[in-house]
């Protein structure tokens, strides 16, 4: 009875950068033609996200983009916008894939694709340890790189929340995939998603879109009245970081 007074009531993406979403054409297993990433930005344009920065796979086994091939499906997917009031693509980033090739990469320079000039967006293998990750904090670091891990959630490895607490401390922002609240990746990462937010260790939101499908699925998103007050504090800091 009156559970309708504990939902949180507010638009959950309205005026918000999605830092995270493989919208671009033809180049990971986001985004298959141009069309696709068109019918994309009309649900983003409902779900009332201001912004869009796109983050291909960089993975060299099975997507191994380079700053030329993102720039070529960016350059032509912007010279086919015409929609009112679309979304604003001011930049695009990639998402790393922290491997043997990557760490060799990153002790060579600076990754190229990064996000807003200083954050990069990294994933690890879903079944794989946390060895590389951490020693790609470090090199980052001295770099003055700041890391944000993609949905970390989905990691068998990461289970408790003293790894979540030790990864923050290292200097990683931790980034919700919002499909995970809804069950989307399955029930055990759909728990630890909802232990994680209740817990505070999420610093930042994002869709991990990879087609309209996806987007469609975020309008059915609801969340408690005190998971919505926790959701307030990611989007003041995230606004505070993208736009």
């Amino acid at each position: 009875m009156f559970h309708f007074f504990k939902k949180y009531t507010q638009p959950l993406f309205e005026g918000l950068c999605d830092f995270h979403n493989h919208l671009l054409p033809g180049i990971d297993d986001g985004s298959k033609t141009v069309a696709m990433s068109l019918n994309m930005l009309e649900a983003y344009q409902q779900l009332g996200f201001k912004s869009i920065i796109p983050t291909p796979h960089v993975y060299q086994e099975l997507y191994p983009n380079t700053p030329e091939t993102v720039q070529k499906a960016f350059q032509e997917l912007s010279s086919t916008i015409h929609l009112e009031h679309s979304p604003h693509i001011p930049s695009y980033g990639a998402e790393y894939m922290v491997d043997e090739t990557f760490i060799k990469n990153l002790e060579q320079g600076v990754p190229s694709l990064l996000l807003c000039k200083k954050y990069i967006l990294l994933e690890i293998h879903f079944f794989g340890g946390t060895q590389l990750l951490e020693h790609a904090c470090f090199k980052l670091s001295q770099k003055e790189i700041l890391p944000i891990l993609a949905h970390p959630e989905r990691y068998q490895a990461l289970e408790t929340l003293a790894q979540f607490q030790a990864l923050k401390q290292k200097g990683f922002y931790l980034q919700l995939n919002a499909l995970s609240l809804l069950g989307h990746y399955g029930p055990q990462v759909q728990q630890k998603a909802q232990l994680l937010l209740k817990s505070g260790l999420y610093d930042l939101v994002a869709t991990d879109a990879h087609h309209p499908n996806h987007l469609k699925t975020l309008q059915k998103l609801k969340l408690s009245k005190k998971q919505g007050l926790i959701w307030v504090g990611i989007r003041e800091f995230q606004l505070d970081r993208f736009s």
